[in-house]
């Protein structure tokens, strides 16, 4: 049987573009932009949260949005994301193609062509979706929350159909992430996100009191992912390509090798994703028998770890994807290899520590940022519980996204599918025995997420030896047991002063004591951090350690 991988194999390697040996300081730019950028939406982010949290606490209200909410985000964040389907298709077929892709330069008709096409398919399809699922809004949210009372199921029901046109919005939208960034544009898809932040933080701020059912959020919600995509487009024009679809073109082809590719990638990868969400949907189902706020505090508690995750995922893996396609299109394996272990060291030497802040304070940071308003303690203490179970999540979280996007590269949708198909039934077994048989409640839903995390990420990098045999966990054992080391430390250095802090800094009037103390524990626990890093010769710290002297000796 003919898949897609073999009709990539076949093409000439001379018409690719070559693969760079190292990730060089223009990827670290890039990177370092995309950081930046992704860090300031995710700062939005946290407000927009704050502001919801504060102004419906964990109730019947915020659990329905959260819940109406996770049909729109699927399309808006994971389909049409930066790293989603619709990104990786696009990306791994035009960088393939014979176009220049330097700044200054104007697509080929072809390429516009292909464009055009896309937008045009998902246009039609996803405006499909998105007007089934208003007129099935009611029976999509009874099953998905059975054990929800008949308030809490119509609330969410009457959300989803006012965020239905979402759907249409999130295809379109990453194909233009995928566009922008193989023309090295890569503020604006960055950026983006934030616009639906701001939109709903706009809405909290006008209309504090008046919403009662959510209605409002779910508005600023529609409009919020509308602006996510207007973002897009001066950048896309200025770059060449036709806005809308057309259909009047002279060579318009509703067929083309390329176009047939793309359905090819996109096709296992966007069941992929979406098997990956039923898993959302498996959790929702069992969290809807827990006490009311159960699904907000498992939403607030994968927000707070996904912002961390998000901008070191979105900075460093965005850039290297087509690094991995083009690799593997020459058969240069060795710099799929050695990039793929040192974006992934690079990701545990930064999320490790990360990893020991939430660990170590989890409470009161949930308190710092959330307790506000109609947010009171009993939600705090349901969202530190979330945040445990999936703290853990942060490290096999950036292996196995990194492997995905190695078989993308290849072309190979098939075999993540199959994976996200079996981690199903583990996370239904797992939701049930932790949060069920063990009464574990919310945190038993996030354990379930993590334990699944790590089979996913077991699986594909055992998988994965068919596309590259040793894809390099060996050697990435060493740096990882040296990395963990130095947790350990940073975790017993903030255990042995907080204690002493709060003595010295009882005076100060709350909250800010608790800030203070946070801080500079927090502080201490880096400097050991770094300090153990670099006398165990963590080349990646090595590495950063050198990139900071030379920018100051620049200054």
């Amino acid at each position: 049987m003919t898949t897609v991988s073999d009709h990539s194999s076949t093409q000439p390697q001379a018409d690719l573009p070559p693969a760079k040996k190292s990730l060089g300081p223009g990827l670290l730019k890039a990177a370092g932009l995309i950081a930046a950028v992704t860090i300031l939406s995710k700062l939005l982010g946290m407000l927009r949260d704050i502001g919801i949290a504060g102004i419906y606490g964990a109730s019947t209200v915020s659990d329905a949005y959260f819940a109406a909410f996770q049909i729109p985000s699927f399309a808006i964040v994971l389909l049409g994301g930066l790293g989603g389907p619709f990104h990786t298709a696009t990306v791994a077929i035009f960088s393939r193609l014979q176009i220049e892709t330097e700044a200054g330069s104007a697509p080929t008709e072809k390429a516009k062509q292909l464009a055009s096409t896309l937008i045009t398919i998902t246009s039609l399809v996803f405006l499909l979706i998105s007007i089934l699922v208003a007129l099935f809004a009611d029976p999509i949210m009874a099953a998905i929350q059975h054990g929800a009372s008949p308030d809490k199921i119509a609330l969410s029901a009457q959300q989803l159909r006012i965020m239905s046109p979402i759907l249409l919005i999130g295809g379109v939208v990453g194909i233009f992430y995928g566009l922008l960034n193989l023309y090295h544009v890569f503020f604006w898809p960055s950026l983006s996100p934030a616009g639906l932040s701001i939109v709903i933080l706009a809405a909290l701020f006008l209309f504090p009191n008046l919403d009662k059912t959510g209605q409002v959020l779910a508005w600023a919600t529609l409009g919020g992912s509308a602006l996510q995509w207007l973002m897009q487009v001066p950048e896309y024009k200025r770059i060449g390509f036709d806005l809308f679809p057309n259909l009047g073109r002279p060579n318009f082809k509703w067929r083309s090798p390329e176009l047939i590719q793309w359905v090819g990638i996109l096709l296992p990868a966007l069941l992929s994703t979406t098997i990956g969400q039923l898993n959302v949907y498996v959790d929702m189902f069992f969290t809807s028998y827990l006490p009311v706020g159960g699904w907000t505090a498992v939403i607030l508690g994968n927000r707070l770890i996904q912002f961390p995750i998000g901008v070191l995922q979105t900075a460093l893996l965005v850039p290297i994807f087509p690094r991995f396609s083009r690799a593997a299109a020459s058969g240069d394996t060795e710099s799929i290899r050695k990039d793929f272990r040192t974006g992934v060291v690079s990701l545990w030497l930064i999320s490790i520590p990360m990893l020991v802040l939430l660990l170590m304070d989890t409470e009161p940071i949930i308190r710092l940022i959330f307790q506000h308003g109609s947010f009171d303690a009993s939600g705090t203490k349901m969202v530190s519980q979330a945040m445990i179970g999936l703290a853990f999540q942060m490290l096999p979280y950036f292996a196995r996204d990194s492997i995905t996007r190695v078989f993308f590269a290849y072309h190979d949708s098939k075999t993540p599918l199959i994976v996200a198909l079996i981690a199903i039934g583990f996370n239904a077994f797992f939701d049930w025995l932790f949060a069920g048989y063990m009464g574990l409640g919310v945190m038993g839903i996030t354990l379930s997420t993590t334990a699944v995390t790590i089979i996913n990420m077991t699986l594909l990098s055992i998988l994965s030896r068919k596309h590259i045999p040793h894809l390099g966990f060996r050697k990435m054992l060493a740096p990882l047991v040296k990395l963990s080391a130095s947790g350990t430390l940073m975790a017993l250095a903030m255990w042995f002063v907080q204690p002493a802090l709060f003595r010295l800094l009882t005076a100060l009037p709350k909250p800010w004591s608790l800030y203070a103390v946070l801080t500079v524990s927090a502080s201490v626990g880096l400097a050991v951090y770094l300090a153990a890093t670099l006398l165990l010769r963590v080349s990646e710290a090595e590495y950063l350690q050198t990139r900071i002297k030379t920018l100051l000796n620049r200054k």
